[in-house]
């Protein structure tokens, strides 16, 4: 009885491991000045529990989102062995969204129009961005908790909604209506999710032809926005971008707010988080990162046809999976 009872303690034990135990505490770094542009940029790490030095995952939330909007799988990411920096856009967070309500008298979607309309934010999140590369690069230098722990030599970005916007600048995608070059050549990886169309309001048809870095969209049959005009807008990243490890992944019936899911923290959400897409999203996007910041798994048609099959759950019935 005791020998049962005391295999069945080691069972659970090497399952919490797997499951938990990968994962450190976040480390929450609230004030984080860039001196440069006096703004403050806050971010929250997710570390996995080796100290060597693993690739980073830079984490960009979409319009009146924070740090925690990409929760849950920013977890997932770190549980399997990355660094994941989630940042903070202070001009497009919610607590502008509110700002902009009370100042406009607008409404919810009127401010988060008035927002993605806006040209500071519209800059100032890619620059955020390389200013994320540069405080990881003193913390991995001169903070014990991080010290030797984050390899900048391989960077992957991930954004939603106008976290996509940034993804895609900061991997070479250049925005209408601004002159400065705010790609981050340091990026070797980026990850869309609601990639932004090109039909003018972020970016126009000649916006992708410079991207060289393996860039991945993933998006929803129902995922539609005010800035997009219709669904098949979402492929145009995949259609005019130059050719070479280029994804775009379609998960039918997800929607737009289906890729942000904050679970794992006390923010309350206005729409309950889709966690079969969120399933979905932990399966997939970690081998993506394997493959291009660790060299494996290739993502050939049978690694792709076993990822979406492992994918599948509750609602999400469908992935389509295209590759160039």
């Amino acid at each position: 009885m005791y020998r049962i009872l005391a295999l069945v303690l080691l069972l659970i034990g090497c399952f919490l491991h797997d499951n938990v135990v990968a994962q450190e505490p976040v480390i929450d770094l609230p004030i984080n000045v860039d001196k440069t542009r006096e703004r403050n940029v806050p971010v929250t790490f997710h570390l996995p529990k080796p100290r060597t030095s693993q690739p980073l995952v830079i984490v960009s939330h979409g319009g009146a989102g924070s740090r925690d909007g990409l929760f849950a799988l920013s977890s997932e990411i770190a549980r399997q062995g990355y660094i994941v920096m989630c940042l903070e856009h202070v001009t497009s967070n919610l607590d502008d969204i509110r700002s902009r309500m009370r100042n406009g008298r607008l409404s919810f979607k009127d401010a988060l129009i008035a927002c993605g309309n806006d040209t500071v934010p519209r800059k100032d999140r890619p620059l955020d961005v390389r200013f994320a590369i540069k405080l990881a690069e003193k913390l991995n230098r001169d903070d014990a908790r991080f010290k030797g722990r984050i390899d900048v030599s391989r960077i992957a970005i991930l954004g939603h909604s106008y976290g996509a916007y940034t993804t895609m600048v900061c991997c070479g995608v250049k925005p209408v209506n601004i002159e400065e070059d705010l790609a981050e050549p340091r990026i070797k990886l980026g990850i869309a999710l609601s990639p932004q169309a090109g039909n003018g309001n972020f970016f126009d048809s000649d916006s992708f032809s410079d991207v060289s870095v393996p860039f991945v969209g993933i998006t929803g049959t129902q995922d539609t926005t005010h800035f997009i005009a219709s669904l098949d807008q979402r492929r145009d990243f995949f259609k005019l971008m130059p050719k070479g490890d280029k994804h775009l992944l379609w998960i039918h019936d997800a929607h737009h707010f289906s890729f942000s899911d904050p679970t794992g923290t006390q923010r309350r959400t206005l729409i309950p988080p889709d966690k079969d897409v969120t399933n979905a999203l932990k399966v997939i996007v970690p081998k993506v990162l394997d493959s291009y910041l660790r060299g494996e798994p290739k993502l050939d048609g049978p690694t792709r046809k076993e990822l979406v099959e492992k994918s599948l759950r509750g609602r999400v019935r469908e992935i389509e999976w295209e590759a160039n």
